[in-house]
């Protein structure tokens, strides 16, 4: 793409972002893509009548009087096709405005002596890219003063006006106008990468700019190129802030583990909890009412979560519930909601299913515990959510199991599946080498949770039950006699873990 600056027409809606019309009051402004191709002084109405389309006009002594001349000015303007009028303030009233607002003819007023205005204009209009440059130049010191990711997109919405803009990340809009990406006709994406560090693709700023020629979308393109480093600056301090609150919170939790097993002398309160920690409120923390738990967790855990997606969890699972906390724990995250009435389920209810669709787009499941009071209930609570969280990983992505649902089938989650798979490589060889043992160990499964009844069996399987019998018959001959009753239980066990191993892995030929 060509560096030189363009030499093209420069746009009503560049002119108001900069001095002299910046300070200007906007009656009207009735389309800021207008291009501006000259400035006119006009003083008279015959000035007037002479005028071609695409000037500026800057009303002086009898054209500008009051009353009727601004009308009439206004009326003979909008006939000549000008881009804008722009007159002293002592001049214009609201019937003015309305006015102009009806013959939808931008109307800027002044506080300026018109002449000087109209010398400034003209300098700006003559040399468009030095009036683009420092158009520029105060829009990067607008973005240089900004802290925030939203803050930078508010500063290029404010300064593209009708032009949406959005930061992405993958296909989502996390900040601006997400109209940037609605598909429109007459309407062309303009996209600038944004990086992060080692020059790895993070976001991309995304304008929607109306067909106005390739000038608007290289003017548009160089703004949001202009944003990227405030963007990225942003960005840092947020993930910088963000990792600082996340490391105090995960050590903040685990001293409050360390507070309800062992508490020190005079910790506990009547009731035999444990004191809430002055501390707790600092972070936010609400400990000390009745506590339920929830546990977010990988479908296929993988050890302890990389530090981009607790980053992309935490801003999902707290939008609109900044108090509820967010602590890596293990291959998941803990959080918990804390409130008076033990029965009320509603706000768990409201952001679960918020985060339904994040927790689908990350691999996540959740499992909630049951309510219980002060520090130690969290803790049991917390306990009770990750055993849950534990059963929802049979039914895959975006699953929910509250722990009152669980019961004794909760103690299955806790089997240590890929070790008791390994068992069966040693103790059942001849199983494990048969092209359909998967089959075979589904089969066998089935019959035994269903106590025996081949015919429950086959219609759990969705197979005739004399093909229940041929696989029953066949796993005995490699080894798997599940209707010994002194290894039913162990064989139950180890069709359980390989069933559980394998539907979640790619089952070996």
């Amino acid at each position: 793409m060509s560096q030189r600056p363009s030499t093209l027409p420069i746009t009503l809606g560049e002119l108001v972002r900069i001095q002299p019309l910046a300070g200007a009051e906007r009656l009207h402004l009735a389309e800021p893509s207008r291009r501006v191709e000259q400035v006119v002084l006009a003083e008279t109405f015959e000035r007037l009548r002479r005028c071609t389309p695409h000037l500026l006009v800057v009303l002086h002594n009898e054209a500008a009087t009051g009353g009727w001349s601004l009308a009439a000015a206004l009326h003979l303007a909008w006939e000549r096709n000008i881009s804008a009028v722009v007159v002293s303030r002592a001049v214009a009233d609201a019937s003015s405005a309305a006015l102009a607002e009806r013959l939808n003819m931008s109307l800027l007023v002044i506080d300026a002596d018109p002449v000087d205005v109209a010398l400034q204009l003209a300098g700006q209009v003559s040399a468009p890219a030095a009036a683009r440059a420092l158009r520029h130049a105060l829009c990067a010191a607008r973005l240089a003063e900004q802290t925030g990711i939203r803050g930078v997109l508010g500063v290029l919405n404010s300064e593209l006006q009708t032009v949406p803009v959005a930061l992405v990340i993958g296909g989502a809009a996390v900040a601006g106008r997400a109209a940037a990406l609605q598909e429109r006709p007459n309407v062309q994406q303009v996209q600038v990468e944004v990086h992060g560090p080692g020059a790895r693709p993070w976001a991309r700023l995304v304008a929607a700019v109306p067909a106005q020629g390739p000038a608007a979308t290289e003017q548009v393109e160089a703004l949001l190129r202009l944003a990227r480093p405030s963007l990225q600056a942003a960005w840092a301090q947020t993930r910088l802030d963000s990792s600082i609150h996340a490391a105090q919170e995960q050590a903040a939790f685990g001293l409050l583990r360390r507070l309800a097993a062992e508490p020190a002398d005079g910790a506990r309160t009547e009731a035999g909890d444990v004191d809430v920690p002055s501390w707790s409120s600092e972070l936010g923390w609400q400990v000390d009412g009745t506590n339920r738990a929830v546990w977010l967790a990988p479908v296929h855990p993988s050890g302890e979560p990389a530090d981009e997606v607790t980053h992309l969890v935490r801003a999902s699972w707290q939008r609109g519930r900044a108090n509820w906390p967010l602590i890596v724990e293990g291959d998941g995250w803990i959080s918990w909601h804390s409130g008076a009435d033990p029965d009320d389920v509603a706000p768990l209810r409201r952001a679960v299913a918020a985060f339904r669709d994040p927790a689908a787009a990350h691999g996540l499941v959740i499992g909630i515990g049951r309510a219980h009071p002060g520090v130690a209930g969290l803790l049991r609570s917390v306990a009770e959510a990750r055993l849950a969280a534990h059963v929802a990983r049979e039914r895959g992505p975006a699953a929910v199991q509250w722990f009152d649902q669980v019961g004794p089938p909760a103690a299955l989650a806790w089997l240590p599946t890929a070790e008791i798979a390994q068992v069966a490589d040693l103790c059942l060889g001849e199983l494990m080498d048969a092209r359909d043992r998967t089959a075979l160990v589904q089969t066998v499964l089935a019959v035994l949770d269903c106590g025996g009844s081949l015919s429950q069996a086959s219609q759990r399987l969705g197979v005739h039950r004399n093909t229940v019998l041929a696989r029953l018959a066949r796993a005995r001959q490699l080894g798997l006699t599940y209707d010994e009753p002194a290894q039913r239980l162990a064989l139950h066990v180890m069709c359980y873990a390989l069933a559980s191993l394998w539907s979640v892995q790619r089952p070996m030929p």
